[in-house]
């Protein structure tokens, strides 16, 4: 019998290993109990990487209207915001009942991983059985609860070993392989490896280095020892086979879902908190088990041989081969639509291509109107959109579709348009760069997830291309007019908000909000720079002396010789009055000079040719911003500030020495 209870998984990817153990543990309880399940794939709020943060809008359907209950997979939500904004976020879903994976939230039923167990038996193996003595880290993001854990971990052990807690020797990542592997190429390329082993504070990481150090012909364990934490399912076939931490992401995701379920019925003796111990596993990558064929493959952290199960090679060798046809029936398709040109030739065997990939059911909404979502905006879901497509095994192929039209904010999709069936179900959002088409949701079938995600992404791009196909035929010239007055538009509203209106910089909140926004961005790459505060001298005498006009004049001057100085991708602002700001990225205190002699030069030339009575000039203190400490715009601006003024009082002081 098919439950009322309707559960959601939010979680920011289906693809990552990590995401599909929890996805098949939650998936898993749910055929068990025939409880309906909606898997929302979004990504990370505060998003920094491309168009990508666009798919965090179908987050917007998480409310009562769609489900009974949802686990919130918090770990991955914070990687990018900070735990008031994801504070904040739990608390606009009330009333909806809540089971959160991975971080605790107070009030609301959480599973936890036990981060210190298994690691600090891990840590301690490297010293007593491998003698290591210099252990390097691969952090994860500094808001994030999980990896600040680990990283309390790394620090005690190594202190209660006696070993030196290296700052050189911590390298910054964000729990992904490509960006976290900045700061440990620039260690390598500077200094080479000059530690005995490094632990990565989870498997994506360990695995993107374990690679490149690979690549730069450093061999693993053999001059370097390195370890992952999760024990993903790539972790147990890579070469070499990674020593690692396991948490049991499988179980960890059949608690949250029955407890999911109780809470939709009422329940309140669940338990607040529930954690899980975590254990090391030992494996080719520190040394414990050898290249070469043996009845094991792993060592558990009591010391027990795993052995080598010859079927799971089998069906390790039988997945690849699936994949391999996935990835063909892929290509084939996405060669397919490169033909299609409109909206009724992509929806003409659009159902037959979907079936091909083994998706049972499916819906395709697209919103009536256009809706852009900069970085920077939050997505509200309009009240109308219409169904692009929708079939199961029910629906007839013959037959013209009507138009169905419904509110979005009230329900995924018209809930009569499918059979009474359970399903479990996965929802991403549809965009085009800034652009939100709408949104699919399908049954996966037995592909890998990440050629679904690759599909959604196409249809994406190929929905907009054929919708811009059909407005062009439509009225191509009043289309680009409409385009161009709503940019036109949303840039004014956008300059009016951010900028000064006289020099036409960015004002205070602009600078503040896109400041920050550039150094938090900057020291995620690995990159330090400059916050530069400047006052202008004299702007009250020449008021005084020669009117506010002349003052005005004198402002925007500076504006413009600022913009001369500094480059187009640096953010340059009037705070108000007399004062200016700069956050310029990639330079560091040895350009001060550099910048002063670029701005004495052209203000120079501005007082020989203006004609201008006053003469303009203006004072500047610097501060460079680099590290985790070092970080706050507001402190920032304030040392620069400092830093102005002495310079003010050197100026003060070479005009009386002068007067003398």
């Amino acid at each position: 019998m098919k439950s009322t209870i309707r559960l959601g998984l939010q979680i920011n990817s289906t693809d990552s290993d990590y995401a599909k153990g929890l996805i098949f543990g939650v998936q898993a309880w749910c055929q068990e109990q025939n409880v309906p399940l909606i898997v929302f794939s979004g990504r990370s709020f505060g998003w920094p990487y491309g168009y990508e943060y666009q798919n965090s809008a179908i987050y917007s359907h998480l409310h009562t209207g769609n489900l009974d209950a949802l686990i919130i997979i918090s770990g991955t939500q914070c990687n990018f915001i900070s735990r008031d904004d994801f504070t904040r976020f739990i608390e606009n879903l009330a009333p909806l009942p809540l089971v959160s994976v991975t971080i605790p939230v107070e009030g609301i039923p959480s599973v936890l991983v036990d981060n210190k167990s298994g690691l600090r038996n891990l840590l301690n193996h490297l010293v007593d059985e491998h003698d290591c003595s210099r252990i390097a880290v691969m952090k994860g993001p500094d808001d994030n609860d999980e990896a600040c854990q680990r990283f309390s971990v790394y620090q005690e052990v190594l202190e209660a070993r006696g070993l030196p807690v290296d700052p050189d020797l911590v390298f910054y990542g964000d729990f992904s392989a490509e960006y976290s592997l900045v700061s440990l190429r620039q260690h390598v390329d500077a200094r080479g490896v000059d530690f005995d082993a490094l632990v990565c504070l989870n498997d994506t990481m360990a695995i993107g280095c374990l690679h490149y150090l690979r690549e730069k012909g450093f061999r693993v364990p053999e001059d370097v020892i390195v370890t992952g934490f999760d024990d993903i399912l790539r972790a147990r076939y890579d070469v070499p086979t990674l020593t690692t931490v396991s948490q049991d992401l499988i179980e960890q995701g059949k608690i949250a879902a029955e407890y999911a379920w109780r809470r939709a019925k009422g329940e309140d003796d669940i338990p607040p908190v529930t954690v899980h111990r975590t254990r090391a596993i030992f494996r080719q990558s520190c040394g414990c088990v050898p290249r070469e064929p043996a009845s094991f493959i792993a060592i558990s952290e009591e010391g027990a041989k795993i052995p080598a199960n010859p079927s799971a090679s089998f069906e390790t060798g039988m997945e690849w081969f699936r994949i391999q046809d996935d990835i063909v029936r892929l290509r084939h398709y996405l060669s397919h639509l490169i033909s299609l040109l409109s909206l009724q030739d992509l929806m003409e065997d659009l159902r037959t291509s979907l079936e091909s990939f083994m998706i049972r059911s499916c819906v395709i909404v697209l919103y009536r109107q256009e809706i852009r979502t900069r970085r920077s905006d939050v997505f509200v879901l309009p009240t109308e959109a219409e169904v692009l497509l929708c079939y199961d095994e029910e629906t007839p192929r013959t037959g013209r579709k009507k138009p169905v039209l419904f509110n979005p904010r009230e329900h995924l999709y018209p809930l009569e348009l499918f059979s009474g069936r359970t399903r479990n179900l996965v929802a991403c959002a549809l965009y085009h760069r800034e652009e939100q088409l709408g949104y699919i949701l399908y049954e996966p079938g037995n592909c890998d997830p990440s050629i679904y995600e690759t599909l959604c992404v196409q249809l994406s791009t190929t929905i907009r291309s054929a919708l811009a196909f059909a407005e062009k035929q439509a009225a191509e010239e009043r289309l680009n007019d409409a385009l161009y007055n709503l940019e036109k538009s949303n840039r004014k509203l956008s300059t009016i908000s951010r900028t000064d209106e006289l020099t036409g910089l960015y004002n205070r909140r602009g600078f503040v909000t896109l400041g920050q926004q550039t150094i938090d961005l900057a020291l995620r790459m690995g990159k330090r720079g400059l916050v530069v505060f400047g006052d202008m001298d004299g702007l009250k005498l020449i008021n005084d002396s020669l009117g506010h006009e002349a003052g005005d004049r004198a402002i925007i001057a500076m504006g413009q010789a600022l913009k001369k100085v500094f480059r187009n991708l640096d953010i340059v602002s009037r705070l108000g009055g007399d004062e200016f700001a700069v956050v310029a990225v990639d330079i560091d205190t040895s350009f001060v000079n550099t910048l002063r002699n670029r701005l004495e030069r052209v203000l120079t030339l501005y007082n020989e040719t203006s004609g201008e009575e006053y003469i303009l000039s203006l004072s500047l203190g610097a501060v460079e911003f680099s590290g985790d400490k070092n970080n706050n715009l507001e402190t920032l601006l304030s040392l620069a500030d400092s830093l102005l003024y002495e310079e003010k009082r050197e100026k003060r002081k070479r005009r009386q020495d002068q007067e003398k």
